[in-house]
């Protein structure tokens, strides 16, 4: 893995183009589900964490009590660049306490190569008697093998570029900033 420094990231997307979208998104979602009662989102952690606290927060203001979060564990990647096969932690209890009859929407920082959106679309169409809706910060195409598409993004991204910020990381590093940008390494 490549040594990298904050200095070598190149900022795409500033915090408030990015609140200005989170927003947007927000009010999309709302206007979709304004007929139901409730809303489970599904917020996978640890990269969807910055972006669905701040649509959850857009999201109350519109429409408050209807969204409720039930949150997942999924690795992809790892310590990698490279897919390592999707693994999901806490299904179970999602399983167990997710309002069957109300639609459910999976929050994730990005579909890349949607493996891991894919996979629990799969997963959620068998317990959930509503339809799954998928929301991204990022949806990036440079790496995307699964007929699979996010249903709201904030952005998008039309190459293989490894990107940082706003929940994503680059072995561990670089999560909390609040913009989202890339790196130059090699993929």
């Amino acid at each position: 893995m490549k040594e990298i420094n904050i200095n070598d990231i190149e900022v795409l997307w500033d915090k408030d183009s990015i609140n200005k979208q989170v927003k947007r998104v927000a009010q999309e979602i709302n206007s979709k589900f304004i007929s139901e009662k409730s809303v489970n989102l599904i917020p996978i952690m640890t990269g969807g964490l910055m972006f669905v606290s701040n649509l959850i927060a857009e999201l109350e203001i519109l429409r408050s009590g209807c969204y409720h979060m039930f949150p997942l564990i999924a690795k992809t990647y790892g310590n990698s660049t490279e897919s390592q096969g999707t693994t999901i932690y806490g299904y179970d209890f999602l399983a167990e306490n997710i309002d069957i009859d109300s639609p459910s929407v999976i929050v994730d920082d990005l579909m890349d190569s949607g493996e891991t959106l894919y996979n629990l679309t799969e997963k959620l169409e068998v317990t959930s008697n509503k339809e799954v809706y998928s929301a991204v910060l990022l949806d990036k195409l440079g790496k995307r093998h699964m007929q699979i598409e996010p249903d709201f993004n904030c952005f998008i991204l039309d190459d293989k570029r490894w990107v940082v910020g706003y929940g994503m990381d680059y072995m561990g590093m670089y999560r909390g900033l609040d913009y989202v940008g890339t790196i130059n390494i090699d993929l």
